[in-house]
């Protein structure tokens, strides 16, 4: 948001046409293109209110992309772009896109520092009121717009040169005090509580011009498991969802889904998302595999998470040791299990040899019931299909 308007004597930087996706309030390059909230009346009048934007596709069409940024202020302010500028006659194009559902109205600012004032905490401040017809989108540019002008000393925020008395083009107004300076321009609405939507902010000049698209927050989900309670007991997954601005998704579910064999994925439950995080106990007695899901909506995206398998371990199969001493099938004493030659007979009684019938047999070991073992897979999500999504607005 805008709390302070400042100028910088730099050069303007060199772009070329290009198109920026903002994630929600997030604009990724504030020196450029930002937010701003600004007084109706005067551009440092402004009162202190709660700001609730939302993100919802449309209405209508939406200028760029499929989603527009919503406001709904109480009136007095008003909240938009702002558009920092090294040259002010440099930047053809300052401009926002405004949508609502009737007549709404808001304000346009225009910054300008002349030569004679770098250094200086000196800056003439252009006004211009703006109106919409509403009921379908309409873009509103600030450069090409005349306004009155009044010179402000920025650090007491107080007028050090009254109002002129016709309005001025920035290009017009620049002549007559001494050619190109850094400045801003600034556009929004909400000057009179009416609800309104802004999209497609643009700015910079022919062959140059950067556009930004307000989306939705892109969301990005992870799974994995907590060991159940026993071997073969319940498995607890965990699915954590996240957002490219860290900012959390209100009132959020997620899916959990399971695919057991080659059949498709089918829904298990639906759970809340607590500080981000869902879980769920599934089985830990059955091969299955699960993924949790974040269903698309107005102000996130829908993302899905890699599938786990949960799988099951066979029972340990072991054969018997062999016994000592069995004779060999030519009924000779082995070399190792025989009386030497040399020696006298040994008139001990021999032990019974064991049956062939236990010599052959294959014993399964006295293990628990299979127990249940968690490990990630990379299979192929083929089936996931999005379910509905929130209207527009949803915050």
């Amino acid at each position: 948001m805008l709390t302070a308007i400042g100028v910088a004597g730099t050069a303007a930087p060199s772009y070329a046409d290009d198109t920026v996706t903002v994630s929600g309030t997030a604009f990724p390059d504030p020196a450029r293109a930002a937010l701003s909230l600004v007084g109706c009346a005067d551009l440092y009048q402004r009162t202190d209110e709660p700001l609730l934007p939302t993100v919802g596709r449309g209405p209508g069409t939406a200028p760029a992309g499929t989603r527009s940024l919503g406001w709904d202020l109480a009136g007095g302010n008003a909240v938009g772009a702002l558009f920092p500028t090294a040259s002010v006659l440099g930047t053809t194009t300052a401009s926002l896109a405004v949508d609502a559902a009737g007549r709404a109205t808001g304000v346009a600012y225009a910054g300008y520092q002349e030569p004679a004032d770098a250094g200086t905490t000196l800056l003439w401040l252009g006004r211009s009121e703006l109106v919409t017809r509403g009921g379908a989108w309409q873009t509103f540019d600030a450069a090409a717009r005349s306004y009155t002008w009044t010179k402000y000393d920025m650090t007491t925020r107080q007028p050090v040169v009254p109002a002129t008395a016709a309005p001025a083009t920035v290009p017009d107004f620049a002549a007559a005090h001494g050619g190109d300076g850094p400045g801003l321009y600034s556009i929004g609405f909400g000057c009179d509580g009416a609800p309104f939507w802004m999209d497609r902010l643009q700015v910079g000049q022919p062959g140059a011009v950067t556009t930004y698209d307000v989306e939705a927050l892109r969301t990005a989900v992870t799974i994995t498991a907590v060991s159940g309670r026993g071997k073969d007991g319940p498995v607890t997954l965990e699915g954590r969802l996240r957002t490219d601005t860290g900012d959390p998704v209100p009132d959020a579910t997620m899916v959990l889904e399971r695919r057991v064999s080659d059949r498709a994925w089918e829904q298990v439950l639906v759970a809340d998302v607590d500080h981000g995080v869902a879980r769920a106990t599934v089985p830990g007695d059955e091969r299955a595999t699960y993924r949790w899901r974040f269903v698309d909506r107005p102000l996130a995206e829908a993302s899905t998470s890699e599938p786990w398998l949960v799988d099951v371990l066979p029972p340990v199969v072991t054969d018997p040791p062999s016994p000592t001493g069995s004779p060999s099938p030519s009924g000779e004493p082995s070399p190792s299990g025989g009386p030497d030659p040399s020696e006298p007979p040994s008139t001990a009684t021999p032990s019974p040899s064991l049956s062939p019938s236990a010599s052959a047999s294959i014993t399964v070991s006295a293990s628990p019931s299979p127990s249940a073992s968690v490990t990630p897979t990379d299979l192929t999500d083929e089936s996931a299909e999005p379910s509905g999504s929130d209207p527009h607005g949803t915050p």
